[in-house]
């Protein structure tokens, strides 16, 4: 039965215990509402709550003061919470888990390890590249250093990594090869490589103004009917012999022989004898003379971007037009490119007219 008197003629310890019921049920009314909502884990024990030593287990009639004033004295601390049981301290019923909460749950899980497992592929992938990069880096710098040290000692079997006065020009530069200074012409040391210059300026210093007399067999005059060439021909192609006209390299093939018949002359000093080079046309005839027998070879065509040509334009460290022809009987003329700037050759190939 509810205790209907008015609050002043209750005691502390009723007012205590009877705050204290509207507590639990306003805090069971809100664990009710948050289970409703989702937001309670079911199952879960309550919270142990201390329990005020003066709060009864309901509310009962008070007694009279004089029924006080005699039991106070029987009324005993177990007695006065015999039996004393809350809503939150009694055991929590027994419930089944939500199963579509377990499966989102596990869903969750799931999705949070294909993440991390994503995540770490990408990582993964990213270090992989990196080092394939590294790699290739590390491949193109061992090619590049193979190479140059493949090159160098290329260089260095025909150049002599020492001064010498015997220095074989042909290994490292095409002949004829020179720049102005003021109106004067002067040997080109900048076509040569670094580590030979200063060797190339003593050789080139050095070179005698005179040349040896050419064989019988050796050429001896030239004539391009179709530019207007008639030149003699001197042994050598160095910076000395160039002056006195046509220089025949020598090495190369006399004419007639078999080979490659190495000839050259500048194209803006000392006559201009090859000036018009670039005027030759396939089929054109030169004429190569010995002391005995005329020699007539014939302008080979070059094509070059889907134009022919008689006429080829070379760098000059390009020392390979030198090279033998085998068993063809070939003429190269040789000039330095373009008129008055002369930082290119020009290389014309002929054969030998059956």
């Amino acid at each position: 039965m509810r205790d209907k008197r008015p609050v002043d003629e209750l005691s502390i310890e009723e007012l205590e215990r009877i705050l204290a019921i509207r507590k639990r049920e306003a805090r069971l009314a809100r664990l009710q509402t948050y289970e409703n909502r989702g937001r309670c884990v079911r199952g879960a024990r309550p919270i142990e709550v201390e329990v005020p030593k003066r709060l009864a287990p309901h509310l009962a009639p008070v007694p009279t003061e004089s029924e006080a004033a005699t039991a106070q004295p029987q009324l005993r601390h177990a007695d006065y919470f015999a039996g004393v049981t809350f809503e939150d301290e009694l055991e929590p019923r027994a419930t089944r888990p939500d199963p579509e909460r377990v499966r989102r749950r596990r869903r969750q899980l799931w999705n949070a390890a294909l993440t991390a497992v994503e995540i770490a592929a990408a990582i993964g992938l990213i270090v992989l590249m990196l080092g394939l990069l590294q790699s290739f880096e590390e491949v193109s710098r061992q090619s590049a250093t193979l190479q140059a040290e493949a090159e160098a000692m290329r260089r260095a079997q025909f150049v002599p990594p020492t001064p010498t006065p015997l220095i074989n020009l042909a290994a490292v530069v095409l002949p004829g090869g020179h720049t102005f200074r003021g109106e004067e012409a002067v040997f080109n040391l900048e076509e040569v490589p670094a580590q030979y210059r200063d060797q190339f300026a003593d050789f080139v210093a050095s070179l005698p103004a005179r040349r040896p007399t050419p064989s019988r067999e050796g050429p001896v005059r030239i004539r391009i009917p179709s530019i207007g060439v008639d030149s003699q021909i001197v042994t050598g192609d160095d910076w000395e012999a160039l002056k006195l006209g046509v220089g025949h390299h020598i090495g190369s093939a006399n004419p007639g022989e078999r080979g490659n018949m190495v000839l050259s002359a500048h194209n803006d000093i000392y006559g201009e004898i090859f000036r018009h080079l670039d005027r030759l046309l396939p089929g054109d005839e030169i004429i190569v003379s010995t002391w005995t027998k005329d020699y007539t070879y014939v302008v080979q065509p070059n094509n070059e971007g889907g134009v022919v040509k008689g006429h080829r334009i070379v760098s000059p460290t390009d020392v390979w037009v030198l090279a033998g022809g085998g068993d063809t009987r070939r003429l190269t003329l040789i000039s330095c490119y373009p008129y008055r700037v002369n930082n290119k050759r020009i290389v014309v190939f002929a054969v030998l007219k059956e």
